[in-house]
């Protein structure tokens, strides 16, 4: 593996491309200095109460049934910056370094996944190179990265995933003498990337799929104790904390209320009766009592609901839903950055789909794959929740196929003519009119702040 890693880097356009990206990355921290709120505020906090020894909490000395804590996504990431922080005392900068270098590993796994994805092709190293400029240079990620939120460890693990596991399909490693070990890393992987975010549980039927059509059963058992050493240590906490055996933390049900109520809109809109419930209930109970408040919702306005689920798939995909209104900006350069966000996201998505419908046809087994990941990432969302950074999960995947989207339309510019490609531009941008026409409110409340 090392000798792999030395020879990939010896080639100059990855090692440029791996470089900027983390150049990218570490400047845009720096310049901004983006001190952490909301969100980050909390999982800052939390981190410094772990190495406080008050426990996984954001308020130290409040009850831990009632605290906040249980309900934020992780616990991983948590962890995370309390390593950090025990090691070299509570400095953001180090925490913006370490997550530049775990942006730029990541685009260094969407690299070696794009080799072994289109490794039939002529040009393979361009479409791998094209994959890890488009995932690498992200604005997206490259803000993600300066903020002490959730995403960028998470991707880090989802992207180091997908790898391994094309990797283990190539190379056949469900065979041989060491195929259990191989089956121990990718649950050991795989629970890592579901500690860090939850939602890639939902891909992980994908990968037990693949087991069973190999009618490997042992590998499926040893993978999945593997997951579950994993989640251990957070089960006992939870269940020694209270008294609930609690994998998962809170957050996931959570969303299912927030998400589905009268008078939801399928994004971050928070009833009033959630905090009641959490203020006289206590926290750690909200993921069960969403469920619930969640089927009552759906047997009582179905239609609603089914307005609610189209919406939110609507907006996954829409490319006018750009990253950047942050409080950290303002101005011109927020504007800019805006600009940015909405085009990076347009090729995204139109090279991506341009490329499925070219590859529909003649895609290989680990393609497959590949597309089962696409089809499952969003589906929780879109009962649920989204918002823009929620979609990070499918970006790596789109930008495997947006990398060979790309070779084709610089190997022959005609083809953007090609009926493919007209399909995909006016699929994407079809949806993102549908959006504008919705939301033409919420756009000009934001286009407001500058003009």
């Amino acid at each position: 593996m090392f000798e792999e890693v030395k020879n990939n880097l010896k080639k100059k356009p990855l090692l440029y491309i791996l470089l900027g990206s983390l150049f990218l990355c570490i400047a845009y921290s720096f310049v901004f200095r983006i001190h952490p709120v909301v969100d980050a505020r909390a999982y800052d906090h939390i981190a410094q109460n772990i190495i406080s020894g008050n426990g996984f909490v954001e308020d130290a000395g409040a009850d831990v049934k009632f605290d906040k804590a249980i309900t934020r996504v992780g616990p991983l990431y948590q962890y995370f910056l309390a390593f950090i922080y025990l090691v070299f005392g509570h400095n953001y900068e180090v925490v913006w370094i370490i997550q530049a270098l775990l942006h730029t590993v990541s685009a260094y796994f969407v690299y070696l996944s794009a080799k072994i994805l289109f490794k039939k092709y002529e040009k393979v190293e361009l479409m791998a190179l094209g994959s890890t400029i488009i995932f690498g240079f992200s604005p997206d990620l490259v803000e993600i990265s300066a903020m002490l939120m959730t995403e960028t460890l998470y991707i880090f693990f989802w992207t180091w995933l997908i790898w391994y596991f094309l990797n283990f399909i190539d190379k056949e490693k469900i065979s041989g003498s060491k195929s259990w070990i191989n089956a121990i890393s990718l649950g050991i992987i795989s629970g890592l990337a579901v500690l860090a975010r939850p939602p890639v549980l939902f891909v992980l039927p994908v990968i037990f799929l693949y087991f069973v059509f190999k009618k490997k059963y042992k590998q499926i058992i040893i993978m999945s104790v593997a997951i579950g050493a994993i989640f251990t240590p957070w089960t006992v906490r939870n269940y020694m904390a209270y008294e609930k055996i609690m994998p998962f933390g809170a957050a996931g049900g959570y969303n299912f209320w927030i998400g589905n109520h009268v008078g939801a809109t399928g994004e971050q809109d928070k009833p009033e009766e959630v905090e009641d419930f959490i203020v006289e209930y206590g926290a750690y109970l909200v993921s069960d009592k969403s469920i619930d408040e969640f089927k009552i919702f759906v047997r009582n306005y179905p239609l609603d609901f089914i307005r609610l689920t189209a919406l939110r798939i609507n907006r996954y995909f829409s490319v006018i839903r750009p990253m950047g209104f942050w409080f950290y900006d303002s101005g011109i350069s927020q504007f800019l950055f805006l600009m940015s966000s909405a085009v990076w996201s347009l090729l995204l998505f139109v090279l991506s789909l341009y490329a499925s419908i070219k590859l529909w046809s003649q895609r290989s087994n680990t393609l497959n794959y590949i597309f089962a990941f696409i089809f499952l990432t969003p589906l929780i969302l879109f009962i649920t929740v989204v918002e823009t950074r929620y979609r990070f999960q499918i970006y790596p995947l789109l930008s495997l196929l947006a990398g060979y989207g790309a070779v084709l339309l610089w190997q022959n510019k005609k083809n953007i003519k090609e009926k493919a490609f007209i399909m995909a531009f006016g699929i994407i941008s079809l949806n993102a009119i549908i959006d504008l026409l919705l939301s033409m409110d919420k756009l000009k409340e934001k286009l407001g702040l500058f003009i």
